[in-house]
């Protein structure tokens, strides 16, 4: 590991992939000054209080954590102005940072984004680079400004995004990538030994955050697109599409491929139809599953399934 004894950090995130970079700085000896991350949502009936996987890890650390609503509110700044930090380190933080945050630090602040910016600046960059079909994707470091994932660039790596490559697998290739290249980029800031590429803003494109709507299979779209839709939101929130008749219970779909032989089992398929080795009949081609799972059941492959189930007459809407 890369020793960053003395570094004083302060950290801005939210979801588990923040947690994965501010995990490995802490191990990395980097002194966390402060948290901060989204305030905890309520789910639930009993309204409980869900904190933030980063908020959680910092209480459980006894280190400072603050979960403002907003970056300008006056308690919180009056608190950190109290301290003293050489980098601000934004991963998926889920707000945008103002000037008072960009000029804090003694060197500069810094954001992690998963995507070869500036194609998919935004909330949703995996899912996107894959609905896309996009061949390659990678991971930044860049200069945090006033506008969404527009600073300039200081690190960046390329990620092969190969054919069977879901979302689940893009991340785990964004962590083990990121992580020592954030190492990388701040003690190459302190060097001084960096230089700055900026965006071409006529080349970007937005990754909007995934839609409830958008993960429903439509079985008239074509079995390529269908594909594509099973790996990006896989393995969440999930692909999804229900059984017709059967008081509209749900099937995630979290494998799949496309069938390129013209003869399929059963003969002649209306769109939805499922034949006896699980291909479904696409508005254009077919799609073999490979995993799925019955609403509050288990995850099957396709073996286990046929093995459990009968699919006779099954259709998919």
């Amino acid at each position: 590991m890369s020793d960053l004894t003395g570094v004083k950090v302060g950290f801005f995130g939210t979801p588990d992939f923040a947690l994965k970079f501010l995990n490995y700085l802490y191990e990395n000896n980097a002194d966390i000054s402060f948290i901060v991350t989204q305030p905890a949502s309520m789910s639930g009936r009993g309204k409980k209080i869900n904190p933030s996987p980063v908020e959680r890890w910092g209480v459980e650390k006894n280190l400072k954590v603050y979960s403002p609503k907003k970056v300008n509110d006056q308690n919180f700044r009056k608190e950190i102005k109290k301290e003293k930090v050489d980098f601000i380190v934004v991963v998926a933080y889920g707000n945008l940072i103002d000037d008072f945050i960009i000029n804090f630090p003694k060197f500069l602040t810094i954001n992690v984004h998963a995507s070869l910016l500036p194609k998919w600046r935004g909330a949703a960059p995996i899912q996107r680079s894959i609905l896309n079909d996009d061949k390659e994707t990678g991971i930044c470091i860049m200069k945090v400004d006033e506008k969404l994932d527009a600073g300039p660039i200081i690190k960046l790596e390329k990620i092969k995004i190969n054919f069977d490559d879901d979302a689940g697998s893009i991340y785990e290739k964004m962590i083990s990538v990121g992580l020592p290249l954030l190492v990388k980029a701040i003690k190459d800031i302190m060097k001084k030994n960096y230089k700055m590429i900026f965006q071409k803003e006529y080349l970007s494109t937005y990754a909007k955050k995934i839609k409830k709507s958008e993960t429903r299979i439509k079985w008239e779209d074509n079995a390529e697109e269908i594909n594509l839709k099973v790996r990006a939101f896989n393995p969440f929130p999930g692909a999804w599409t229900k059984i017709s008749g059967e008081d509209n219970k749900r099937i995630k779909i979290l494998k799949s491929e496309i069938v390129k032989k013209k003869v399929i089992p059963n003969g002649n398929l209306d769109v939805g139809n499922v034949s006896d080795s699980l291909v479904v009949k696409c508005g254009n081609g077919f799609l073999k599953i490979l995993e799925l799972q019955l609403e509050g059941k288990k995850v099957l492959n396709n073996e286990e399934f046929l093995n459990g189930y009968e699919i006779k007459n099954l259709t998919l809407e």
